[in-house]
């Protein structure tokens, strides 16, 4: 457990960062509280048979993580923009994945057994922390994209991406445990509540990675888990006297809750409204249509940029072809979309090495999903959609937001054959043999 918690505070503790900082007042704008935070969660991770005893990784994985970090490397040692002159904080990030990947190394497999359970708690006490800062933030209103503001007066800000992230990260782990086999009623149907929750933050959340995730891991998990006997079964099974009483109190409960709670199911549908109608407008700016009101439909600002880094992306294809197959420099570009600031940045060696990792990794996250060999296996499968959708949409392909994630990856997923029978969903019984 102490391993789990190490692990989450890594990858998933910004959303409790910003509520100790922000919110509680601990440490506001402070830096060093954000590193104390993750220094932290390595120590946790450390355990007593540190560097005597280790453990299996996906070597495939970790040749190529290492092949694109040789690229990068590279580019910021001998090739970089001139405005790009101190790399020491790019070292510190490039060392804490080290760091991250050889506290990885040495963590037992054992974790699997406790790793669902204890992020479902982690990530929902994040998001009630979450919901507890919008309620007693006097600057934040119904309306905006939920997120702990900081800062101060006009330069207030938030950022709603770290607190989708564990939204979604809190469905996957309530979906794995209510589907799970061994999950007895009561922690079954918490887990269903506790999914719902992270919904409802992703809503308010507004972003678009996540909700475009959350559609492509529910229909991989149809795909994967519902076939046409099941569903056969399962409305056979809705005709019982038992599943009948049971949609009766739950029927009865929704109704309850919606009385009770009418402004709030008011706010979550006005965000989804507000939601659909941002989305749709700009897809009416990429058609080049006008709105209700006649005039012509716009980006959104996010939408914009990337909207702007693809037409550089044209523009160096049209007059500037040898930026493709050298790169600008290490950081030249910020285009905000991670495979193609790694050409732009890094050439044709960048990107053929990180979009490696990149597809390799959605390989096995794929074949993991449709095996479900064991559940932090599955989790980081589901999880990796998310990543590899923010392929396209945001972020650098330096950022430790995606390398720490991708660590786990390298650690355990693919390498479920080697796990031992009583960590597997399915695991294989030996023939008895005769005598």
């Amino acid at each position: 457990m102490r391993y789990v918690v190490g692990i989450l505070m890594v990858i998933d503790g910004y959303p409790l960062v910003f509520f100790f900082k922000e919110t509680l007042r601990l440490a506001p704008g402070s830096t060093a509280f954000t590193a104390a935070f993750m220094a932290l969660g390595f120590i946790l991770m450390i355990p007593f048979h540190f560097l005597h005893k280790l453990y299996r990784i996906n070597t495939t994985l970790l040749k190529m993580a290492l092949l694109f970090f040789a690229v990068i490397l590279f580019y910021m040692a001998f090739y970089r923009d001139q405005w790009f002159r101190d790399g020491t904080m790019d070292a510190v990030y490039y060392v804490y994945v080290l760091l991250f990947l050889i506290f990885l190394i040495n963590i037992p497999n054992d974790i699997i057994e406790v790793f669902i359970p204890i992020t479902i708690a982690f990530t929902v006490v994040s998001n009630i922390a979450l919901v507890y800062a919008l309620l007693t933030d006097p600057t934040w209103s119904i309306g905006q994209r939920a997120a702990i503001q900081f800062g101060e007066g006009e330069y207030r800000t938030g950022n709603p991406h770290v607190f989708s992230r564990n939204a979604l990260m809190s469905v996957i782990a309530c979906g794995i445990w209510a589907f799970r086999p061994q999950t007895t009623f009561v922690p079954r149907i918490l887990s269903l509540f506790a999914s719902v929750f992270g919904m409802g933050i992703l809503v308010l959340t507004q972003t678009r990675s996540s909700i475009v995730a959350l559609i492509l891991i529910i229909g991989l998990f149809f795909m994967f888990n519902i076939r046409p006997r099941q569903i056969k079964d399962a409305i056979r099974g809705l005709f019982r006297p038992a599943s009948l009483a049971l949609m009766l109190v739950v029927f009865m409960g929704i109704s309850f809750f919606m009385r009770k709670n009418g402004d709030l199911i008011a706010i979550l549908y006005g965000y989804a409204v507000a939601f659909i109608e941002r989305n749709m407008e700009n897809v009416y700016a990429l058609l080049g249509m006008k709105v209700q009101n006649q005039f012509t439909a716009s980006f959104d600002a996010s939408a914009g940029n990337r909207a702007t880094s693809f037409q550089y992306l044209r523009n160096i294809f049209e007059g500037h072809l040898h930026v493709v197959l050298i790169g600008q420099g290490y950081k030249s570009a910020y285009l905000d979309v991670p495979l193609m600031e790694a050409l732009i940045n890094h050439g044709i060696a960048g990107f053929v090495t990180f979009t490696a990792f990149c597809f390799s990794a959605l390989f096995y996250s794929i074949k993991t999903i449709r095996d479900n060999p064991d559940s932090l296996s599955t989790f980081l499968a589901y999880f990796y959609i998310m990543l590899f959708v923010q392929l396209f949409t945001n972020g650098r392909p330096y950022e430790i937001s995606f390398w720490h994630p991708f660590c786990l990856m390298i650690r355990f997923v693919g390498i479920s054959h080697l796990y031992p029978p009583n960590l597997l969903n399915h695991p294989t019984v030996a023939p008895a043999v005769s005598g």
